[in-house]
């Protein structure tokens, strides 16, 4: 589906009441509805929560009549108004073209969808919509068309990317694919063999050249000896009755096997000090002690509103790595006005569980004030672990020295246990 605000859809557009007072959309534009508020400061000044997640970021008061706003907990919940905006009447968004022309949504007079509802019926209309645009069920990455739900029948019946049956050997091949199919892979159609002119399915086919017929020149079995001879197959044996050197050929065989057994038996014992080499080193770096420096630390307070986030240099300890996730003005609403910190363990998604022991310490420029947290966490992916509400943002200028923000980061990752348990 084309991605829209709600003010595009309307029927009948709204008066300013509804409107944020900053980028004067509606305060409620975008589902789920759930999510969004429309919230005032106690004199009443309307923003969408979006604004007011980055006014309190920039200034704890509201713009218009400068009254202090600390953190959105104090701001009032206009009830009401929600209730009237829920209640106005929007176009289902099927009912429109899948582009826009200068930005504007096209309405689709012919196959688009023709209901209009409330907006506080639109989530469950779209859930049930036929309307609604998808994409090809058989290949989504061959084929390229986009169609209504509804229309799914008619675009299977041409589609040259379903799947149908082989009318040779009854498998399974993409319309598209047939002839290639039919002229390369099915098993089915029959074809001469050059040697023998007998006939077979192609499967077969590769088989009986490979290993039964009779007519094909093969190797002599014992070449890797030194036998250079080649025979056909029906040949082979009076090959091998009459040449009474394959023993000598035989034991060569043997011998060139020994030595390999031998070249593998040394590189084995090699691989294996190897590892112990390894395993020490491993041993060694499993601890890692730096220091982050963010230069510039007033502009990034003002250019990284709340939940979003500045990211460290990756560091590695022996083979995992991670890196320092910072927010800031917070992560998320919850905490607005903190700095966020987590540790994040960069890999993949494991059954094994990786333990770390860190902390982070805030330099200040007076040691004795330095502030410190500790944690340990186990990881089984990549999820941050660390504090929501790090430090007051108001409390920080002492820890900004030259422009700069100091942190001393602090992981040891813990080895597993060596005790075995069973419950």
């Amino acid at each position: 589906m084309i991605e829209y605000k709600i003010n595009e859809i309307l029927v009948k557009q709204l008066n300013d009441d509804y409107n944020c007072s900053i980028c004067v959309d509606p305060v409620l534009n975008s589902l789920p509805l759930e999510q969004h508020q429309a919230l005032s400061c106690k004199n009443g000044h309307l923003l969408c929560q979006t604004c007011w997640g980055k006014q309190l970021a920039l200034r704890k008061e509201c713009c218009i009549c400068k009254i202090k706003v600390e953190s959105l907990n104090e701001l009032c919940r206009n009830i009401f108004l929600e209730k009237g905006f829920r209640n106005k009447k929007v176009h289902c968004p099927n009912g429109f073209e899948n582009f826009k022309v200068d930005e504007k949504l096209i309405k689709d007079e012919s196959d688009g969808c023709k209901s209009v509802i409330t907006i506080d019926q639109l989530e469950g209309h779209l859930r049930e919509c036929e309307y609604v645009f998808i994409e090809c069920p058989n290949d989504p990455i061959r084929c390229k068309d986009k169609f209504r739900k509804n229309q799914t029948e008619k675009h299977m019946s041409k589609c040259q990317y379903v799947t149908i049956l082989c009318e040779h050997c009854k498998e399974p091949v993409i319309k598209n694919d047939m002839p290639t199919h039919i002229e390369n892979d099915c098993s089915i159609i029959s074809l001469e063999c050059e040697f023998c002119k007998e006939k077979f399915g192609r499967r077969s086919l590769e088989n009986h050249i490979a290993n039964e017929c009779p007519n094909v020149i093969i190797d002599c079995p014992h070449k890797e000896g030194g036998c250079k001879s080649k025979v056909k197959r029906c040949d082979l044996q009076q090959h091998l009755a009459e040449e009474d050197n394959h023993i000598r050929y035989m034991q060569k065989i043997i011998e060139k096997h020994r030595v390999q057994v031998e070249e593998s038996d040394r590189v084995i014992k090699k691989l294996r000090s190897d590892y112990k080499d390894l395993e020490k080193r491993v041993e060694i770096t499993s601890r890692y002690k730096g220091s982050w420096t963010i230069e510039n630390w007033s502009q990034k307070l003002t250019h990284y509103p709340n939940n979003e986030r500045l990211k460290s240099p990756y560091f590695c300890i022996g083979s995992k790595s991670f890196y320092v996730g910072l927010y800031p003005n917070g992560f998320n609403l919850t905490n607005t006005g903190f700095m966020s910190i987590f540790l994040h363990l960069y890999e993949k998604p494991s059954t094994s569980t990786t333990v770390v022991k860190f902390s982070f310490e805030l330099v200040h420029s007076d040691p004795t004030k330095s502030l410190k947290f500790e944690k340990q966490n186990k990881y089984t992916e990549n999820k941050g672990s660390g504090f929501s509400q790090f430090i007051d943002v108001k409390l920080i200028s002492g820890f900004v020295i030259d422009g700069k923000l100091t942190i001393n980061i602090d992981v040891e990752v813990i080895p597993p246990s060596n005790f075995l348990v069973t419950k």
